[in-house]
């Protein structure tokens, strides 16, 4: 072998350890900015799931319909309203966690919703699908009414016994007493409610897109964008409202019904929420729920509540990022259920610093063969 071999062949195995070297750092390189990425990132851990036994009776109330549900930090108690249409109220209940798991759940109290004065109440359909405390001495609840029957949505104000206060005034395409024909589908109104993080007020959201604002999402398409309205509390009307675009169905009905909608949200910070979009196919029995955590941000979106309807108008939509789909984890839920959940809460501080977010589900009354009451604890994972 001459000089001019060695030569060529020590030069091909220099070049050969030298793209050996890039790969290696380009690895190590992609690794680091993976885990920089990661702690930059909100995460949404499992940790552990509750049932409510669905006969389960509490002072002569039938525990189900769990729509919605609150942690105060002022009385360490939950409250959860229920979706009666004919006997509206909410529970007080004491969720003890230990471990990072449900150590009790215990039912301490029941109020009904009365109104011996305004009669608001008692002249409307109301069915409840949002509770939040308000302040230590009131409550603020959202309904969707009963579209198909002309009673209109409402947000409105109890104090801690039930007693009616006072009500936020509405637009327009928000009622079904209008000339407008862009009027909200029938149980696909007022569905989350969450706390302004600057005690301004509070975001209600729509669980579906008005009907002259687009389409519901089907298997195949998406669905039009769905209105988020801020309501102050120094006026009671709404000042501010944001449009959040839905997904489609991720599961193809094998009947003739599919949805796909908002249940609820929370405000994590000035621009950033948790939205729950919660999907329901129909044919697949038990197994027929989707449920998603995204993270919505809303820097740079329109204000659309000037908007009489959504259609032939330039706007910008909340930009969303998937967080947490349940489908996960459906293996290690009961008998693979994942319920129709609707109500979400920041919970305690977890042992590990960690924010603590807990979940309901609404049994719709349902034989527990199909439904159940579920309470689900996740951790919320801040960067």
């Amino acid at each position: 072998m001459d000089t001019l071999d060695i030569i060529t062949i020590m030069h091909s195995k220099l070049k050969l350890l030298s793209i050996f070297i890039s790969i290696f750092f380009f690895l190590v390189s992609c690794k680091n900015t993976s885990k920089n990425s990661n702690k930059n990132k909100i995460l949404i851990n499992y940790l552990d799931e509750y049932v409510i036994y669905n006969d389960t009776i509490f002072n002569e109330s039938k525990i189900g319909g769990l729509s919605g549900i609150d942690y105060s930090k002022d009385d360490k108690s939950y409250y959860l309203v229920c979706d009666d249409a004919k006997k509206p109220r909410y529970y007080k209940a004491s969720i003890l966690l230990d471990n990072n798991q449900f150590n009790s759940v215990e039912i301490n109290e029941v109020v009904e919703l009365k109104d011996t004065i305004h009669q608001f109440l008692n002249n409307n359909i109301i069915d409840l699908e949002a509770i939040r405390t308000f302040g230590k001495n009131k409550l603020i609840f959202a309904s969707e009414g009963s579209i198909k029957n002309d009673y209109n949505p409402s947000i409105f104000i109890t104090d801690p016994y039930g007693n009616y206060s006072e009500s936020f005034s509405l637009p327009t395409y928000f009622l079904t007493d209008t000339n407008s024909r862009n009027r909200p589908r029938h149980n696909g109104v007022f569905e989350g409610l969450a706390a302004d993080i600057t005690n301004d007020g509070y975001w209600a959201a729509m669980e579906l897109p008005l009907e002259l604002d687009g389409n519901e999402p089907t298997f195949n398409h998406s669905g039009a964008p769905v209105r988020i309205t801020h309501f102050s509390t120094k006026t009671n009307q709404a000042d501010f409202q944001f449009t959040y675009p839905l997904d489609k169905l991720t599961k193809d009905p094998k009947g003739n019904f599919g949805v796909n909608g908002i249940t609820c949200l929370l405000q994590l910070s000035q621009n950033e929420f948790i939205v729950i979009e919660r999907a329901y196919s129909e044919g697949y029995g038990t197994q027929g729920n989707t449920v998603k955590i995204y993270l919505a941000s809303i820097e740079h979106t329109t204000n659309t509540l000037p908007f009489d309807t959504l259609q032939n108008k330039e706007y910008k939509v909340a930009k969303k990022e998937l967080l947490f789909d349940f489908e996960t984890v459906r293996s290690q839920l009961t008998n693979n259920i994942l319920d129709n959940i609707e109500g979400i809460t920041l919970g305690p501080i977890l042992e590990n610093g960690n924010q603590s977010l807990i979940l309901v589900a609404d049994n719709n009354f349902s034989p527990i063969s199909k439904q159940i009451n579920q309470l689900i604890l996740l951790e919320l994972v801040k960067p």
